[in-house]
């Protein structure tokens, strides 16, 4: 996906300054470009904090445990054997050594269902793709553009997109995208885009714009689904043709030491081209090979 601005004379005076609705839009019509903080720092000292106080109750537990235990009251020495008995000291005053135990474990119960949470919630986030500086500096470009977006957010958070390293950054852009993929989408649409694209495609109907500027002829976009198509059709047509060619190839070539040498070559070159076009494991590169 490319945006490209055309010459043209702005009125800035004519162009309205947009917020986080405009963005949200924007961001809603290019999924790819929906950037957010990851909060890494953050989330790390949320665990470990919650880490921290589980282990401190963890330790005042054993210790009341070992009190009830050793105590007098039989009711509290059987804790450790009947959850029925230590269920029924919730029964009790509030703060009582009879009722400790008890309290303890439930603010355990709690912060632990708060500390698993928190760790699912966090290996989701890691599992999150980290945006292309590419993305990132398209993004920031519609941001600032007045014929673009002219995002104007005066509180903090508008360091987001200019302020902050793109390893804190997250997107919801399909993680599983192969080299090749990732080539057309990040640089050969920008050569073609400077080539030819930007004087033969118009903007696409209904890209946000700032709301009282007409003209919608200023951006280009290329669809990221038509990229995926385009590259996906390429790589069967590869696919496809690879083996007829090195059979015409080895057909063609009678001495035996110049022949083993062009199947090494194929065979690497067939190898290579797994690697860059697909995304297969290790595993299958070796196992296609070998076939």
């Amino acid at each position: 996906m490319v945006q490209e601005t055309t010459p043209a004379t702005i009125d800035l005076d004519r162009v309205e300054k947009g917020g986080y609705t405009r963005l949200a839009e924007y961001m809603g019509q290019q999924p790819q470009l929906a950037i957010f903080r990851r909060f890494g720092t953050l989330a790390n000292a949320n665990l470990l904090y919650l880490q921290a106080e589980i282990v401190e109750l963890e330790n005042h537990l054993k210790l009341v445990q070992d009190e009830d235990s050793q105590t007098n009251d039989d009711a509290r020495q059987k804790y450790f054997q009947s959850w029925n008995r230590l269920s029924y000291s919730a029964c009790l005053k509030p703060g009582s050594p009879e009722r400790e135990q008890y309290e303890l474990i439930m603010k355990l119960r709690e912060l632990m269902a708060q500390y698993h949470q928190a760790l699912d919630d966090q290996k989701k986030t890691l599992a999150l793709r980290t945006p292309h500086v590419k993305m990132l500096r398209d993004l920031r470009e519609w941001i600032r553009r007045p014929e673009m977006g002219f995002i104007h957010i005066t509180s903090k958070d508008w360091e987001t997109w200019d302020y902050y390293d793109v390893a804190d950054l997250v997107t919801f852009e399909n993680s599983a995208m192969d080299r090749f993929t990732s080539l057309v989408t990040y640089t050969i649409i920008d050569v073609y885009h400077r080539l030819i694209g930007r004087h033969i495609h118009r903007a696409r109907e209904g890209t946000v714009l700032p709301l009282n500027y007409q003209d919608d002829r200023h951006t280009v976009t290329y669809s990221h689904k038509s990229i995926v198509r385009f590259t996906q059709a390429f790589t069967v047509l590869i696919a496809c043709t690879l083996p007829i060619a090195a059979i015409v190839v080895l057909y063609n070539v009678r001495d035996m030491p110049t022949r083993i040498g062009v199947i090494a070559a194929l065979t690497g070159l067939f190898s290579t081209s797994m690697s860059i076009l697909t995304m297969a494991s290790l595993q299958e590169i070796f196992a296609a090979t070998a076939a």
